[in-house]
């Protein structure tokens, strides 16, 4: 059954059918090729795919987002930013990276990250002569950054699809967050300096604490968030919770900025990326039930075992496999899929689950920026209203380094593993 499961599914992503739907299509397909007694699970199977407890973190971190976005938490985050590096050479890159990671520890989304953060930050660097292909290549990059940034969405399906520990997957995305953070942060300064652009408007030092003190409550909830889960005073379900508490109290009643008459729209954008969410959890899991089925799985790992004799070729060929991937699909089935035949092959081999964890988190982020199907790619060229052709070549420069930073952090376990042995994982 294993070709005709593989060709319903590649001519349904052709003819640009919906990821969920695509799944849910070839699962169906499937299906009533097996006996009769099986179809009647595919129901069970579509709720089973998103029953898991700490799934409710997505879309309690996504509202978190939202609310902090509309109540415009994340423009002060953009100007406490600019504080401290809008003095150098590419100073408003510097700060739309800096406060796309900052926002990513608030919502977890990379799409809304980019499009609260680019919302924001693509009229300054207009206004300071950014070309707007460049501007929009180094915002889409900052956005595939924040793929490791917790509590991302990506790293809190990893955990339950691979029964990883989520504080552990969250301490563990820190350190290689950092790294790509600071190499495309690098590359955006070095081409700043190449291109001459202007420098940020000095700020007198009552401005500086004005701003400080404006951008210090959004920097709080992310102190909040990660120091709750670190220090054992609640999990990444409960800090999802707390999060958008937090971000109600101050957007309404500190900042006064959110409004009665937002909230529709709010919980209305949080539903819909919720549900598109959970519409692949549910398809995938029914994929998965197919494939486990035909014991697909089996063979593939034996196949991988096979070729991948050694932790090196078996991480390569996972590399490979993810960024070929993340050029034409989303994250999210590559992730149900694939990881629960990974994880074990890789545990055989003797690599860290956790450190798969996130080599596959970071090749996803690439995945993000990636044409034809990158998400934040295509947010950033929507905000900017660049065509995505214009931004390719720009866009090249951070793809490369952002793939050397992941075969570092795929040759050096201790990037992604020190923190989380430190914090007890």
């Amino acid at each position: 059954m294993w070709w005709i499961v593989v060709i319903v599914l590649i001519v349904a992503l052709l003819l640009a059918v919906p990821v969920g739907m695509a799944l849910a299509i070839t699962a169906l397909t499937a299906m009533l090729l097996l006996p009769n007694d099986i179809l009647i699970m595919m129901p069970q199977k579509f709720l089973a795919g998103f029953e898991s407890f700490p799934l409710i973190a997505i879309p309690l971190f996504v509202l978190a987002g939202q609310l902090m976005a509309q109540g415009g938490l994340a423009k002060r985050i953009v100007d406490m930013a600019m504080v401290f590096v809008g003095r150098i050479y590419g100073g408003l890159g510097l700060v739309v990276i800096l406060s796309t990671m900052l926002m990513s520890g608030i919502s977890g989304s990379p799409s809304a990250n980019t499009a609260a953060i680019g919302s924001v930050a693509l009229p300054g660097m207009k206004r300071m002569k950014y070309p707007p292909a460049f501007a929009t290549a180094l915002l889409s990059a900052a956005g595939g950054v924040s793929t490791l940034v917790p509590p991302a969405i990506d790293l809190i399906i990893i955990g339950v699809i691979a029964n990883i520990s989520i504080g552990g997957l969250f301490a563990a995305g820190i350190a290689p967050a950092i790294f790509n953070g600071v190499a495309i942060m690098g590359l955006a300064y070095y081409y700043a300096r190449k291109m001459k652009l202007p420098l940020a408007d000095k700020m007198k030092l009552k401005e500086k604490l004005h701003v400080l003190k404006g951008g210090f409550l959004p920097v709080l909830m992310v102190v909040i968030i990660l120091g709750g889960i670190y220090g054992g005073i609640f999990t990444a379900t409960e800090a999802a919770s707390v999060a958008v508490v937090y971000g109600f109290l101050v957007s309404a009643f500190v900042y006064k900025t959110l409004k009665a008459n937002n909230l529709p729209k709010i919980l209305l954008d949080t539903c819909a990326l919720t549900g598109v969410v959970l519409l692949v959890l549910g398809t995938a899991s029914m994929f998965s039930f197919v494939l486990t089925f035909e014991r697909i799985p089996h063979v593939m790992a034996e196949w991988i075992m096979t070729y991948a004799d050694s932790p090196l070729v078996f991480l390569l060929l996972v590399h490979i496999i993810f960024l070929v991937l993340g050029m034409v699909m989303d994250a999210l089935p590559p992730i149900i899929v694939l990881l629960p035949i990974l994880v074990p092959v890789g545990i055989t081999l003797g690599i860290d689950p956790m450190h798969l964890g996130i080599m596959i988190a970071a090749n996803v982020g690439i995945g993000m920026i990636t044409p034809p199907m990158g998400i934040c790619l295509f947010v950033a060229c929507g905000i900017n209203g660049v065509p995505i052709e214009k931004v390719v070549k720009p866009l090249l420069p951070f793809l490369l380094i952002l793939i050397f930073s992941l075969i570092i952090i795929t040759l050096v376990p201790e990037i992604t593993l020190f923190l989380p042995k430190l914090l007890g994982y």
